[in-house]
């Protein structure tokens, strides 16, 4: 793939240097300015970062612009089916290791079982193809060229989309009035992802919301604790130097910056990075609390693809009116329209009734029972498991705090309440405007082998396949959401297994964005409960008294308030940076 990525980006520019040798016995066309070759390189490299979140954010804007529940239907038996043939690949895959001892019907009886699925999935989308026209175009992701992206943007935004490749990383900066790219060596894929990898190091925190995580620090403290890993300011600084600092001159001004990004990058926040050298010593608070961040420059929003700001600004609308004014094309979704006139403000769900504590032995600090890799008895997972995870004393307090913002608007389900049943069955979600959850996030690699991450609610005595305590992603992805945000106030939701270099916003955050949200607060690390707790009350106080324009501006003023409490315990960026907002970054 790395390969490819170098194919497709170069082949425009290589074009652009052919054309201009010239020879007297050949004709030449026209050598492409460089303003055209950076576009067209521009959309090459789009279709290297087409994203499994992009797919899915594709698919609920056609599933809104279809306007019928019939298309639902046909959906989930065609995914069905293609599970079915994945299965069927697996047989075969097993098949080949047995080599000859296989018999000729067995391997007949597969082929057969293969075709014939094939052949429903191909009756399928044929059936789609003719009652809803519009579906695979717009499932199939379109990439942009510069002056389009340049029409769907807002005066004060920009748009930054960074490729990693083996041999450098390329950089595209645009706004409505400029564009420019770069490229840096210095952060080829290999020492990039050595960069990310030590500052990912550095955000262990205590009082975790995860399986097996620190206890919550003491009262008061503000150093790094013996034997902790200290954030390098150094290092952010870096990558900002050789990724974005050359496009300054062309972001100068803008207040949001929308941001599209591969490899090792997906797995950090862009906003811990440093606009300036740091100074000081970075053990010290002071030091650290008065540091250059990105997030105080630019209000972040990632987007699954380029071609999102599209699907988010012209497709996916309650009506034409809601349109960008830079749209091409307008297909506002009468279903989408229904389900937003009868919202309510927020819907929150967490703080699950468990039984373990933190707890600190001696000198050291314990930790919670190590259940990582465990949590499954069979198909269902073990909810005796589940209800030994440590009790979250912050979700409580900050899911309340959230309902008093929201008043009679609001509705918030805690503790015994708070279960995978009541989450399916809610009528209310499905017309909230928020929809928050305040609980454990779990990696896939926490739940078991070949699991899918999850979130936890107070488990049942027993476990069955509507409730076993953990909401996976494909549950997920079966919600029916017209939320304008969804928070995942939980550890790791922003990936599937968390690591630098995974597929950026898979996981919990692709079933969400599948189920119809127009825009995420998902983790990058194991979160602090108080911290978080924190965050979440902040923003949603903004975005509901309305003094700072949209969500990604409103989480912006969130990390700073929480950067700023108390006597400084939370100014290192493991605290208050693990939180990115994806997709729309509102108005």
């Amino acid at each position: 793939m790395v390969s490819k990525f170098k194919q497709l980006v170069a082949l425009p520019l290589l074009a652009g240097l052919l054309t201009a040798q010239t020879t007297p016995d050949i004709k030449i066309e026209p050598v492409p300015s460089p303003e055209v070759l950076r576009s067209e390189a521009f959309v090459a490299a789009q279709y290297a970062l087409i994203s499994g979140a992009a797919a899915a954010l594709d698919r609920v804007t056609a599933r809104y612009a279809a306007g019928s529940g019939g298309l639902a239907v046909l959906e989930q038996e065609r995914d069905k089916k293609l599970a079915e043939i994945e299965a069927v690949d697996r047989q075969f895959s097993a098949l080949i290791e047995r080599g000859s001892a296989v018999p000729e019907e067995e391997r007949r009886t597969l082929t057969q079982r293969r075709a014939a699925l094939r052949d429903e999935v191909t009756a399928i989308e044929a059936k789609i193809q003719k009652d809803f026209p519009q579906y695979f175009d717009l499932t199939r992701p379109k990439a942009l060229d510069i002056a389009q992206v340049q029409k769907l943007l807002n005066p004060d935004e920009a748009m930054v989309m960074i490729l990693v490749s083996d041999d450098a990383s390329y950089t595209w900066a645009i706004t409505r009035e400029k564009a420019s790219w770069s490229r840096s060596e210095a952060m080829k894929e290999e020492a990039l992802a050595a960069k990310v990898k030590a500052l990912r190091a550095s955000m262990q925190v205590d009082g975790a919301r995860g399986s097996a995580r620190q206890p919550p620090r003491a009262a008061g403290a503000t150093g790094p604790a013996p034997g902790e890993q200290v954030f390098d300011r150094k290092v952010a600084y870096e990558i900002y130097k050789e990724l974005l600092a050359p496009s300054e001159a062309v972001l100068a001004g803008k207040k949001v910056l929308l941001t599209n990004v591969t490899g090792p990058l997906t797995s950090l926040p862009l906003s811990l990075l440093l606009t300036a050298p740091p100074q000081g010593s970075d053990t010290d608070a002071v030091a650290v609390a008065t540091s250059a961040w990105l997030i105080d420059k630019y209000a972040l929003a990632e987007l699954p693809s380029v071609s999102s700001l599209r699907s988010l600004r012209c497709l996916l609308i309650a009506n034409p009116a809601d349109a960008h004014p830079g749209c091409d094309v307008k297909a506002a979704s009468a279903s989408y329209a229904q389900a937003k006139a009868g919202s309510v403000a927020l819907a929150a769900y967490g703080a699950p009734t468990l039984a373990g504590k933190f707890t600190t032995a001696d000198k050291d600090r314990s930790v919670t029972p190590d259940l990582a890799g465990s949590m499954y008895d069979g198909k269902l997972a073990n909810t005796e498991k589940l209800r030994a995870l440590a009790y979250l004393p912050q979700a409580a307090a900050e899911l309340k705090s959230l309902g008093a913002t929201f008043g009679d608007k609001a509705q918030v389900v805690l503790g015994d309440a708070a279960t995978e049943t009541a989450v399916k069955q809610s009528k209310v979600i499905p017309a909230a405007r928020f929809v928050v959850f305040s609980t454990h996030g779990l990696l896939a690699t926490e739940v078991g082998d070949n699991a899918e991450p999850g979130l936890v609610f107070t488990p049942p005595k027993t476990a069955t396949p509507l409730d076993d305590g953990l909401l996976t992603a494909s549950e997920v992805a079966q919600l029916n959401l017209r939320a304008d945000l969804v928070a995942l106030s939980a550890c790791n939701t922003a990936a599937s297994s968390g690591k630098p270099g995974a597929e950026g916003l898979s996981g919990l955050a692709r079933a969400f964005i599948f189920a119809g949200a127009r825009s995420l607060m998902v983790s990058h690390w194991a979160v602090s409960d108080e911290a978080t707790s924190l965050l979440m009350r902040e923003t949603f106080q903004h975005i509901e008294r309305g003094d700072v324009a949209g969500r990604a501006r409103a989480l912006q003023a969130a990390m700073k308030t929480v950067r700023e409490a108390g006597s400084g315990q939370f100014v290192s960026p493991k605290f208050w940076a693990a939180f990115s907002l994806v997709g729309d970054p509102g108005k």
